[in-house]
């Protein structure tokens, strides 16, 4: 035997352990694929990450059938229904290897309440309307000038695109989200909304909202804890170096 066919040799001779591992390993796998496609069925559905959506209500409307196999399961079916539900954004389906599935949910989380006269319903940055919840109000700034009832069209005008962002801003800017309450858009003013505190009126104008809380925030600590807030009119934070106030 040439010195090639040597090192041939021993070299196939130190792989082939590891190639019996490697193929008892797939065997197993496979094994336990086929034992778990024969035999294991789903005994139990948890639910999990929801608050405005009762776990049973997302059980139902998946509409999974206890005992039957997970290869027979159609999981994008059972997206499509879940996600059908007003306040169930999306869902994530997964089978755990005793059968048992988990749906883990992501909510819709409401922004503001939209008022229309005597009809009040949420609604998300998305521009979706969700019903109210009994039991789970939330305490959320009053959008006035939509439909304020529940329909399949989202908010996609300009406008509520103006709303959304200050609303987004306001809630990454814990002194903004906390003073105020209305909120409302004109044409000529923008983003218009009253404090909560003695209902000031705020012009806010179009885009850059960040900045302007930030000014709003700082105009608040400098000025209005000095003077008082019930002097204060109106504040015109629409000015990105001035902020002008009208007082009584």
């Amino acid at each position: 035997m040439s010195k090639k066919e040597q090192h041939i040799a021993e070299s196939k001779s130190k792989l082939m352990p590891w190639v019996t591992a490697i193929l008892m390993v797939v065997g197993v796998s496979v094994i336990a694929a086929l034992y778990w496609n024969r035999n294991v069925t789903v005994k139990e559905i948890e639910v999990t990450d929801t608050y405005y959506t009762p776990a049973e209500e997302i059980i139902t409307a998946a509409e999974i059938p206890v005992g039957i196999k997970p290869d027979s399961l159609d999981l994008d079916a059972v997206i499509a229904r879940v996600e059908a539900l007003t306040y169930v954004k999306s869902v994530v389906p997964y089978i755990e290897p005793s059968g048992d599935l988990r749906l883990t949910i992501r909510e819709r989380v409401p922004i503001a309440m939209l008022v229309k006269g005597s009809d009040r319903i949420y609604v998300d940055a998305e521009g979706v309307r969700l019903p109210i919840i009994d039991g789970k109000t939330e305490d959320l700034p009053l959008v006035y000038g939509f439909r304020a009832t529940l329909g399949r069209d989202t908010l996609k005008s300009n406008e509520f695109g103006q709303i959304r962002d200050f609303l987004v801003g306001a809630r990454n800017n814990e002194f903004g989200w906390a003073t105020i309450s209305e909120v409302a858009y004109s044409v000529e003013e923008g983003v218009v909304a009253l404090s909560h505190e003695n209902g000031v009126k705020l012009l806010f104008g179009t885009d850059d909202f960040e900045i302007k809380l930030r000014n709003w925030e700082a105009f608040y600590a400098e000025i209005i804890r000095t003077k008082g807030i019930q002097h204060m009119q109106q504040v015109d934070l629409r000015f990105t170096n001035q902020v002008v106030t009208r007082e009584s």
